[in-house]
């Protein structure tokens, strides 16, 4: 697969950087960064196309991070770009979700996002954390066998993705990833379907060129329409803003001048959000589909939540004990742009396993086969001598 282009990361790490018209709410601009780091860790590997969804992966990780506690929680909040998990962040972000929902669901475009929590069938959560998810995110408890059917339990839960995400997003969760130590398991589903504004008839849609990279270039169907949308420019690049219909939620394409470089510290997209002109535009736009999926803990770990997957994680807020990691956190997006408007659909799902215990054994060293041997001042470290021993006898 081929690499990203270092100008194409860059435009769309800063696009998700900035507040992208959300100011009013508080939380938006520390989940956007938290966006732009995970979008620079996702798109760092040769993944070529890419896709996915900030919302469901922050959806699921703030419901983990309500019953995260101490180092464990303030990492989470950190790399989720919030001051702290409390009632309030929660109740922000359920408001959040419901200004989104309201946007996304008028003039016949269609917005949905549903939570939910898997539990072991004998596992017993604090009230706190089950009133907030079932308060907060709509997710009361669903009971689950993961000890003695983990299978029958992943199945489950993966139809539930499928059936949220209208087929889009199917076996979430892979075989094998759900286990007998497995306790809970956080899922968050997104879909929507909206409709441009201003549609793109089909009788406009023709092959043309897209330059890949190298110089390299492939026939695609190209979309057009000249119209007025929202448009702006810099000597870096292009931005064009399509809304769908409503004008509550919009697409917005950040087109890099071929062969230029962003400039880290200068013409933030997020200033360029703001000098937005309704202009005419003659706009050729690429039909496509793109579909990703990821294993997220390496990523994650990376933007800073690191304890939360190794024995040092303290998620005493779910059970009060300091028993539970995450052991996976996984997600699935898709984006279809056609004529008629987009369909997207992402999900994530966040495992909650026992954290490994350390049985007491009493080891047996017989070194009754060739071995390495040294000397050392044990003070400094230092070898003194060193050596090995194949036959004793010689």
């Amino acid at each position: 697969m081929t690499r990203t282009p270092l100008l194409l990361r860059a435009a769309l790490g800063w696009a998700l950087a900035g507040t992208l018209g959300a100011a009013d709410n508080a939380l938006a601009p520390g989940l956007n960064r938290f966006s732009a780091d995970l979008y620079h860790q996702l798109a760092a590997g040769d993944r070529g196309n890419l896709v996915f969804s900030p919302l469901s992966i922050s959806i699921a990780l703030s419901m983990a991070s309500a019953g995260a506690r101490g180092q464990t929680g303030a990492e989470m909040a950190k790399a989720l770009g919030q001051p702290g998990s409390d009632l309030r962040y929660h109740s922000e972000l359920a408001a959040l979700l419901q200004q989104i929902a309201k946007s996304g669901n008028a003039e016949g475009n269609q917005f949905f996002n549903a939570s939910a929590l898997w539990l072991q069938k004998d596992f017993k959560v604090l009230p706190d954390f089950g009133n907030t998810l079932r308060m907060a995110y709509a997710a009361p408890a669903v009971q689950v066998d993961f000890a003695s059917a983990p299978e029958r339990a992943r199945a489950e839960i993966n139809s539930w993705t499928e059936r949220e995400t209208h087929g889009k997003i199917r076996d979430l969760f892979g075989p094998g990833t759900l286990n007998g130590r497995t306790r809970l398991v956080l899922s968050s589903a997104t879909w929507f379907l909206g409709k441009w504004e201003y549609a793109f008839r089909r009788s406009d849609t023709r092959p043309e060129p897209f330059q890949l990279q190298a110089g390299v270039k492939e026939q695609v169907d190209f979309m057009h329409q000249t119209g007025r949308f929202g448009y702006a420019e810099s000597a870096a690049g292009q931005l064009l803003e399509m809304r769908y219909g409503g004008g509550g939620l919009a697409f917005d394409i950040l087109l890099p001048k071929q062969g230029t470089a962003l400039d880290m510290n200068a013409d933030v997209p997020a200033g360029w959000l703001g000098k937005l002109e309704n202009r005419r535009v003659q706009v050729a736009v690429p039909k496509f589909r793109v579909e990703s999926d990821f294993s997220l803990a390496h990523c994650l770990a990376a933007v800073g939540m690191r304890s939360a997957f190794t024995s040092e994680a303290n998620f005493s807020g779910i059970d009060d004990r300091r028993d539970l990691q995450l052991s996976e956190v996984v997600h699935k997006a898709y984006v279809d742009v056609a004529e008629g408007g987009t369909e997207a659909a992402a999900a994530t799902g966040a495992s909650v396993a026992l954290i490994a215990m350390r049985v007491p054994y009493e080891p047996v060293f017989r070194a009754d086969h060739p071995f390495l041997f040294l000397i050392r001042d044990t003070r400094s470290g230092l070898i003194l001598f060193t050596g090995r021993l194949l036959d004793p006898k010689r």
